[in-house]
């Protein structure tokens, strides 16, 4: 009787061992990596050009290093066929597009879930050393601890596989690269690699350089969304970067970002002129409903009347990037541009939106993937 008690948990380790690594195999499925729209604004005047992509991303996108480098290459290898790419290029991708690397290598199930929150349970069930020890490293002022804990659990991974393909895309076009964002645990840059550390978690973009090397300084986001502060980081606004590129000064706003005059000032005063804003819009038709206000943080006074009666895209082009670019910023141009795809219960909308000088431009409504060059 002894035996079979000591028995039934080796056989219950043992069965769970061999579910949770059941289906781990590399999916080998078609990528779609086509255009089903093209906006070009202005004409080659040799003083580079602001390129957005706004990528359709499915599940299987994010299973592997190699279907993520397969997706992304897909789409710079019709620019380059366009003949849109040059020493001056900067390439936008949207708010995100890192961030659901958090699946990578994981069971087929996870691909396959009717939600996001099925498939990171079962993420967390199928990896619960990993899991475990993540979730004991929680800082204390984290409000969610499950979903910190499965970002702190594949940290390395998603950081190791955003990097790799970044700098090959960004070496092998010879361009720039504002990479959207990616979420990470207190990240720094060393040795030409994104290192996750111990600490709070901050949604952060990287750029990366026509020589395949990262910019030291990651972008940081500075003002969470409701939905995001309870497990993000705010990191302060003033420590936002700038960069150097060859058709000029480069800043990075991260989504709700923009929204907020002090980070065109804090750009201002470095001596940006070329604004790249990576976003992501969660709902379905979501530019259409009507405005709520600033997520997560108060309505300045004089936008308060503008609730309820503006729609959410009304309200992205008066207060966002298209409204403070030129007014607040002083910048030449900017680009703001959105995710899209078919990603478990998330919704998709926004619109790729442009600015040179005083006018602005926006793309076709469109839930597919689109692409904006502004030539400079």
């Amino acid at each position: 009787m002894k035996k079979l008690l000591l028995l039934i948990p080796v056989l219950l380790l043992f069965g769970y061992l061999i579910w949770s690594n059941l289906d781990r195999q590399e999916l080998d499925l078609p990528t779609d990596a086509q255009f089903r729209d093209y906006q070009t604004i202005g004409i080659d005047s040799s003083r580079g050009n602001l390129i957005g992509i706004q990528p359709f991303m499915v599940t299987a996108d994010y299973s592997s290093e190699k279907a993520f480098y397969k997706k992304m290459d897909g789409y710079f290898a019709q620019l380059k066929q366009r003949h849109w790419l040059n020493s001056k290029s900067i390439v936008v991708l949207p708010e995100y597009l890192g961030t659901w690397l958090v699946t990578v290598n994981e069971k087929h199930s996870v691909y396959t879930s009717s939600s996001s929150a099925k498939a990171l349970q079962t993420m967390a069930l199928s990896n619960l050393g990993s899991y475990a020890s993540a979730y004991l490293s929680v800082p204390d002022s984290v409000k969610v601890h499950p979903r910190y804990a499965i970002f702190k659990m594949k940290a390395e991974i998603m950081a190791k596989i955003y990097g790799n393909v970044f700098k090959k895309i960004a070496s092998t076009y010879q361009v720039h690269i504002v990479a959207g964002s990616i979420l990470l645990p207190n990240p720094k840059v060393e040795n030409n690699e994104i290192i996750p550390q111990d600490g709070l978690m901050y949604n952060v973009s990287a750029v990366f350089r026509p020589n395949g090397s990262i910019a030291i300084d990651l972008v940081k986001k500075s003002f969470p969304i409701a939905e995001e502060q309870a497990f993000l980081a705010a990191s302060p606004i003033q420590n936002l970067p700038s960069f150097d590129t060859p058709a000029g000064k480069l800043g990075v706003l991260i989504c709700a970002d923009s929204w907020f005059q002090e980070g065109y000032q804090v750009l201002k005063q470095k001596g940006v002129k070329i604004l790249a804003v990576p976003s992501f819009c969660s709902i379905n038709f979501g530019w259409q409903i009507p405005w709520t206000g600033y997520s997560g943080w108060p309505t300045p006074a004089q936008a308060k009347a503008d609730i309820g009666i503006l729609t959410e895209g009304q309200a992205w082009l008066k207060y966002a990037m298209v409204g403070k670019a030129f007014t607040v910023g002083n910048m030449q141009a900017g680009m703001n541009v959105f995710l899209k795809g078919q990603l478990w219960d998330f919704g998709f909308d926004g619109r790729t939106t442009s600015t040179l000088g005083t006018k602005s431009y926006t793309d076709n409504q469109s839930l597919s993937s689109t692409v904006t060059c502004l030539w400079l």
